[in-house]
């Protein structure tokens, strides 16, 4: 196993040597020991210019694939640098799902001059599957489906399957529909080939068909696949007729890009990943979750002020500030990306919200508690002449208990009450709960000195 990892890094080194030095002949012996994915991930992380150089040296049998295996943003770079014609014709050898997400990506008249350079009936096609927002059933959906009506034998259907000019790659099921398309049922095609040839389709089929509607959103679409353990999903409209089937391999993708988001969501990182972001874009993004931070540090700093003669009188009160700040800081980013995750996978749902707050609030609570005799017992040791060693440690177990359980009941309410407010609950981990616990904790710290210390006043 390393000695294939070795090969395939010095591999993928001579490549870039070869690129570098518009080797194009050793370029082609290169990618010719490359599989489609393997190529496809390597100009995933190429520049523009250089994509466009290692494209058009890959056989032109094997280009559609490495489109398609490449992340669609990276793809879309590369067909909109080619001319039309090329770009149509590579285009029309594409999956139409594929197609529709790398085209989605284009200007409007990129996408017209494309379009016109294809057959009607294929350009009609792509067009309507366009018109659907990209992050919905419809969006990611492919119309290429195989049907048959309820009345037709096995033998006849089978025939159909042989007779077709091209059968979908990922085919399980020949769906059952009405003349007007109404879908009604599901045949596998294992059933097909292990019934006999005069058997109707109708004494075969699967009746209780799981469907989703075409506007459904595609995460919902993802949990739905998942619960039924489902490798393919058909989508229909408000009148139930068939429009298209949505792959497991489709539902991996929006997985892996909605995990993606919310990862990048909770960091106050955007929504896209720094490579498909223009660097303006990306700076404005993470500007608007900074500035939050910033106005919430100068708030915290404003509100500590008034606790100058506290820090005066007992110096050694600031050098546990920073673990009381970060102790409450990680608590409520770990409850808030819990309850973030719960949502997400329908693990908390609306009738037990409280459950978890509190579930939340008593496991601040117990830690709070833990890591506050243990860091109150280091504060008698190390924590100066300016007070009474056992007072200070009393301030700040107490500090770190009242802490990381405020922090704790925040993390795990905020998301709650984003998602009742029908706001993504996601963006509550990135700075807005971060900033909140410290700058609470800190007051609560402050607070209970001056109280229990008697000093400052």
């Amino acid at each position: 196993m390393l000695r294939r990892t070795v090969v395939r890094t010095r591999k993928h080194d001579l490549l870039a040597d070869a690129l570098e030095g518009r080797d194009t002949r050793r370029l082609r012996h290169l990618l010719a020991r490359l599989d489609p994915v393997q190529i496809a991930t390597r100009l995933d992380n190429l520049s523009s210019e250089e994509r466009l150089v290692v494209l058009q040296q890959v056989d032109p049998a094997l280009r559609a694939e490495v489109l398609e295996s490449m992340r669609y943003e990276a793809a879309a770079d590369v067909v909109q640098r080619l001319v039309p014609d090329e770009a149509a014709r590579l285009v029309d050898e594409l999956e139409v799902d594929d197609a529709v997400d790398i085209l989605g990506r284009l200007s409007k008249d990129q996408l017209e001059d494309i379009l016109a350079r294809l057959d009607a009936e294929d350009a009609d096609e792509l067009q309507d599957l366009l018109a659907y927002d990209e992050n919905t059933a419809g969006g990611i959906m492919s119309p290429e489906v195989l049907r048959c009506t309820s009345d037709a034998t096995v033998a006849e259907v089978l025939t159909m399957l042989r007779s077709a000019p091209e059968v979908p790659e990922s085919s399980f099921y020949v769906y059952v529909v009405e003349p007007d398309g109404k879908l009604i049922g599901q045949v596998s095609l294992r059933a097909l080939v292990t019934n006999d040839p005069q058997t109707p389709v109708e004494d075969i089929m699967e009746r209780d068909v799981v469907a989703v509607r075409a506007e459904m959103d595609q995460e919902e679409v993802a949990d739905v696949v998942g619960r039924y353990d489902l490798v393919s999903v058909p989508v229909v409209d408000g009148q139930f007729r068939l429009l298209g089937k949505i792959d497991v391999d489709d539902v991996l993708d929006v997985m892996r890009e909605e995990a993606t988001e919310d990862i990048l969501k909770m960091a106050g990182a955007g929504e896209e990943l720094a490579e498909a972001q223009s660097f303006r874009s990306a700076v404005k993004v993470r500007s608007r979750w900074l500035s939050a931070a910033a106005l919430g540090g100068l708030f915290a700093a404003l509100n500590l002020a008034q606790f100058e003669h506290e820090l005066g009188q007992v110096p050694a009160l600031s050098f546990f500030m920073p673990v009381v700040a970060g102790m409450g800081g990680n608590v409520g980013t770990q409850s808030a990306t819990i309850v973030v995750r719960g949502l997400a996978v329908g693990y908390v749902g609306t009738d037990r919200l409280w459950q978890v707050v509190v579930r939340e609030m008593l496991l601040g609570a117990v830690l709070g508690l833990l890591y506050g005799l243990l860091v109150g017992g280091v504060a008698t040791l190390i924590g100066g002449t300016s007070v009474e060693p056992m007072q200070l440690g009393a301030v700040i177990a107490l500090a770190m208990l009242g802490s990381m359980t405020l922090a704790a009941s925040v993390g795990a309410g905020v998301p709650l009450l984003l998602d009742r407010l029908d706001v993504d609950p996601a963006v509550a981990t990135g700075p807005f709960v971060t900033t909140t616990v410290d700058v609470l904790g800190l007051l609560l710290y402050l607070g209970l000195a001056r109280v229990l210390l008697g000093v400052g006043v």
